[in-house]
């Protein structure tokens, strides 16, 4: 009898140790489909995680990971970076067949890191790169319903998140663990299975919020965080749209009015931008793009133009909007043709009728963590009041999808600034009109060990489009230090002599 309860309890035990086993965090390694170049190493796994952190024995997910190993001494702290979006895929080729790693140009811009330290990409969960993957798919369809290059009306892009969302349930993917918390609790999970002490973030974009994330529910574990572009939880980024975009643009008048070149080359700037683009309403330009896929036909008409020129200062060519703007005036379209074919190889913003992210972690947390707590009514009124500056807020559809998607709304506690000591690198551009600059200074006020930095001249993720931007974010995980001066000036202006130049070599 003794042994038979013996042998029971044991067995029980087993049982029990083997679905705790199960219920961890599990680091599994991949073969890499990535090829590193010459001289680089480069490993892959899979980090599974439960979906549901209270529910550890029920579904799982599984995120990609790839380290880009360190070239020589390696230091005990890699570099983890967490993506943007929410949904942006690092570890997805946006082209087909393509390497995510090259197209990224991963190893030239991590190679001053690497020198003493692995960097760690993971997917984000829900986005590409992971499974469950919550971007929507049309029937038949291996592309996401966004239908790049394909018009889509209102009722259709209803009509397939409808689906989208069905088939969830009959999944039963539960969209409420989805969220920027459970982010921040995967790469605790992850540094637990590769069994780290301490880590480095590096944030772009939404991946500045999971950042923020991290620094606020597992401080133990982050040595140092760079912070490029701003998105701090308590900044809704659906509330202000037309003030911060006139913002930026009134920027960019006066930057030019203080300028002679540009003042000369511009007259009159503000009145100009304003009529070209409410003009283009009642007369849409028409361009002909030449596409990575072909030559298209588009009838370019104000929110699409103000699209347009945002994307510029977006990327970093805010000084090229007044040749632009200017050109139009006089019925030159070569250079908002060339970047139409930007944004539009970049996107596919361009030739839908109804441009839209399809995203499903793009909608699950944008709906649970900002529409939901958007003053409606100071929202249409600032659209109302913003002139040709609402135009690309109006252009939002959260509005018409987040009653589709159905997620919980996030507990005001998430939308609480984050306090921490943590040494802490705040990067902004000038003409970031995606997170502005007054968003990362709003975040510095409670990071008590910190520095902000703003780029006057650049727009969103300054560290790709400024070389001292680049090496003050390699230098700070090198030495967290926030009291030490920058070594390179982030002042310089735009250039708009060099703008002049490059209207004048326009064939």
């Amino acid at each position: 009898m003794i042994q038979r309860l013996f042998g029971a309890g044991l067995a029980a035990f087993l049982v029990l140790m083997a679905g705790a086993a199960v219920a961890g965090p599990r680091l599994e390694r991949d073969r890499c489909v990535f090829k590193p170049p010459r001289g680089d190493r480069l490993e892959c796994y899979t980090l599974i995680v439960p979906e549901n952190r209270e529910q550890p024995q029920g579904a799982e997910v599984r995120l990609k990971v790839a380290v880009l190993k360190a070239r020589r001494a390696l230091a005990r702290d890699p570099v983890i970076y967490l993506a943007g979006g929410p949904g942006d895929s690092p570890l997805v080729a946006y082209n087909a067949g393509a390497d995510p790693l090259a197209e990224g140009d991963w190893w030239n811009d991590t190679a001053n890191i690497r020198r003493k330290r692995d960097v760690i990409i993971v997917s984000e969960r829900g986005a590409g790169g992971s499974a469950p993957n919550l971007d929507c798919f049309e029937p038949r369809s291996t592309e996401p319903a966004r239908a790049k290059r394909r018009a889509i009306t209102e009722p259709q892009e209803r009509d397939i998140l409808l689906r989208c969302r069905a088939d969830f349930d009959k999944r039963k993917i539960d969209l409420a663990m989805f969220t920027t918390p459970a982010l921040a609790d995967d790469v605790a999970d992850l540094v637990k299975a590769m069994h780290l002490e301490k880590v480095n973030l590096y944030g772009i974009s939404y991946g500045t919020r999971w950042a923020l994330e991290v620094m606020r529910r597992h401080p133990e574990i982050v040595r140092s965080v760079v912070l490029d572009g701003v998105y701090p939880p308590q900044i809704n980024g659906e509330q202000n749209e037309p003030e911060i975009v006139r913002g930026v643009f009134e920027q960019l008048y006066a930057d030019c009015a203080a300028d002679k070149l540009c003042r000369e080359r511009n007259p009159n700037l503000a009145t100009v931008t304003r009529t070209v683009i409410a003009n283009a309403d009642r007369n849409p330009i028409e361009v002909t793009l030449d596409l990575d896929d072909g030559a298209r036909k588009v009838k370019l008409d104000s929110a699409k133009l103000l699209l347009i020129l945002l994307h510029m200062m977006r990327e970093g060519d805010a000084s090229m909007v007044p040749e632009t703007v200017t050109a139009l005036s006089h019925g030159d379209r070569r250079l908002i043709t060339q970047f139409a074919e930007t944004l539009e190889d970049d996107e596919g913003a361009l030739t839908e009728a109804n441009a839209q992210q399809f995203g499903g972690l793009f909608n699950t947390i944008e709906c649970r963590e900002s529409w939901a707590a958007v003053d409606q009514a100071a929202r249409d009124q600032a659209i109302q009041a913003g002139g040709v500056y609402s135009l690309s807020a109006q252009m939002s559809k959260l509005g018409a999808y987040c009653p589709v998607w159905r997620v919980p709304v996030a507990p005001p506690a998430e939308r609480q600034p984050v306090v921490s000591e943590i040494p802490t690198l705040l990067l902004s551009g000038g003409y970031d009109w995606l997170t502005p600059s007054s968003w990362g200074r709003e975040a510095a006020r409670h990071l008590s060990l910190s520095r902000h930095i703003i780029f006057r001249a650049q727009g969103h993720g300054v560290s790709a489009q400024d070389q001292c931007a680049a090496r003050l974010r390699d230098e700070f995980f090198e030495a967290p230090d926030p009291r030490y001066p920058p070594s390179c000036r982030a002042d310089t202006p735009l250039d708009f002599a060099g703008a002049a130049e490059r209207v004048n070599a326009l064939p």
